[in-house]
């Protein structure tokens, strides 16, 4: 198509040349028989126009085939020359008058040269129309090629399309009996899982009342035990021999042991059963009963607690959060090393929670022991440091997650253990003061 309408171009280019010709050759006849200088008008305005017209239709045949850019060289060739020599007459009419202007003027002459240009742009029409004809019936073979490529194109999309809709449509009933089987196993697996879950539910309701009676009720048998082996060793020590000692000795730490395991599951299965009376908490408060209770533990241990920075003010279960405290610093102390122990307590709040620290310069552990010391009866350090049932960290964690939050531990062996627990900030109450300032503050503005 770009080569079509440079040819169109190039054609209205010569037709606008061949008239120019025609219009100098018609003015300098015109000002040769009248001697009017109005008949030069015409000749000017070619002479002004025709450069520009003579570089562009030359331009325009750059990309012609070879005989038809030297038959548009020819062409432009005449133009140029029938307006020279108009000009030639004009500027002797100037010098010498009409007299040696209508003397030097060969009407033979541009005669020939109009001929010549009328014979060439007939020849260049002619020319031009079979390059038009031939580049019209390549066109047309060119559509004609392009109209049955996209017929089969479209035809190929259509069974593609057919296909695939074929296909989609078997795809859509496969889904749709997929859907149905999955809803039909999904109402199946709901009815089982809320089997389980009453089965499991009303087991662990049994196990947890099991667990507080047989608790409760081994307290009074398991009482005498104790209190009559305590009266056995301090009336008979000495009088029934060494062995008879150590025996008395292992029923009175044993039946102690005993006693610190059946509170720790009465602990435990009340955490279980019982509610969570929540109230504001601040945990300085908390930390100075917590040492308050401890102090002789601390006094004995040359222990220090050192508090650093700002404790928050909660919303928590307070006395569970007692026993969350005592059972952290009542292991530190428990496993301290040789070194003066010091106990680390801090806070930071974070977007979402505040993160608690209770660290110590104790025995420590090696790391990958974390997770087993928060299970039930689990104890790292048995033969060094015998007292202790293993529930105290469990209770904690336990704790902690009825808050919303979590508990782990971060511990080098010989270097010592830093504890962490974290609860929601939406357990701050001035956390969420300063939310809801914002809020009225704009209520405010919208209102006035």
């Amino acid at each position: 198509m770009a080569k079509f309408l440079n040819v169109e171009n190039l054609l209205i280019n010569l037709d606008a040349l061949r008239t120019l010709a025609g219009d100098v050759d018609a003015s300098e006849r015109g000002f040769l028989l009248t001697a009017d200088p109005q008949y030069l008008n015409p000749l000017r305005q070619a002479s002004a126009s025709m450069p520009e017209l003579l570089q562009t239709t030359l331009q325009g045949a750059k990309d012609q085939p070879k005989d038809l850019r030297d038959r548009v060289s020819r062409f432009a060739s005449l133009v140029r020359t029938r307006a020279d020599e108009a000009e030639r007459i004009v500027k002797l009419e100037r010098s010498g008058g009409l007299a040696a202007a209508n003397k030097a003027e060969r009407l033979d002459l541009a005669e020939r040269t109009m001929n010549e240009i009328r014979s060439s742009i007939r020849d260049l029409h002619q020319q031009i129309n079979r390059e038009q004809t031939g580049f019209a019936k390549a066109q047309s073979r060119f559509n004609t090629f392009g109209f049955l490529l996209f017929a089969l194109g479209a035809s190929l999309m259509l069974v593609t399309l057919i296909r695939i809709y074929r296909a989609a449509l078997d795809s859509l009933k496969a889904r749709d009996v997929m859907y149905n089987r999955l809803q039909e196993m999904n109402t199946s697996l709901e009815t089982q899982v809320d089997d389980r879950t009453r089965d499991l539910r009303a087991a662990n309701d049994e196990l947890q009342q099991f667990a507080y009676v047989a608790s409760h009720d081994l307290q009074e048998p398991l009482r005498t035990v104790t209190s009559f082996s305590q009266l056995l060793a301090a009336r008979y020590k000495g009088k029934l021999g060494e062995d008879a000692d150590e025996f008395i000795g292992y029923i009175v730490n044993s039946s102690r042991r005993m006693t610190d395991l059946i509170n720790g599951l009465l602990a435990l299965v009340r955490l279980r059963r019982e509610g969570q009376p929540t109230e504001p908490v601040s945990f300085e408060a908390m930390l100075a009963d917590a040492q308050t209770c401890l102090q002789a533990s601390l006094r004995d241990s040359q222990a220090q607690i050192l508090v650093e920075g700002k404790l928050p003010k909660l919303v928590i279960d307070r006395i569970q959060f007692m026993q969350v405290l005592d059972n952290l610093f009542s292991n530190a102390i428990k496993y301290r090393s040789e070194r003066p122990l010091v106990i680390r307590v801090a806070a930071r709040q974070n977007a979402t929670e505040w993160v608690f620290t209770v660290a110590d310069n104790g025995r420590g552990f090696d790391q990958q022991y974390a997770d087993r010391v928060f299970g039930l009866f689990q104890r790292l350090h048995v033969h060094e440091v015998p007292d202790g049932t293993g529930m105290g960290l469990s209770i904690s964690r336990k704790v902690v997650e009825r808050h919303g939050g979590r508990m782990w531990v971060e511990s080098v062996s010989g270097v010592g253990s830093t504890f962490y627990f974290s609860l929601p900030v939406s357990l701050d109450l001035s956390h969420e003061l300063q939310n809801e300032e914002p809020k009225k503050q704009a209520l405010a503005r919208s209102a006035s």
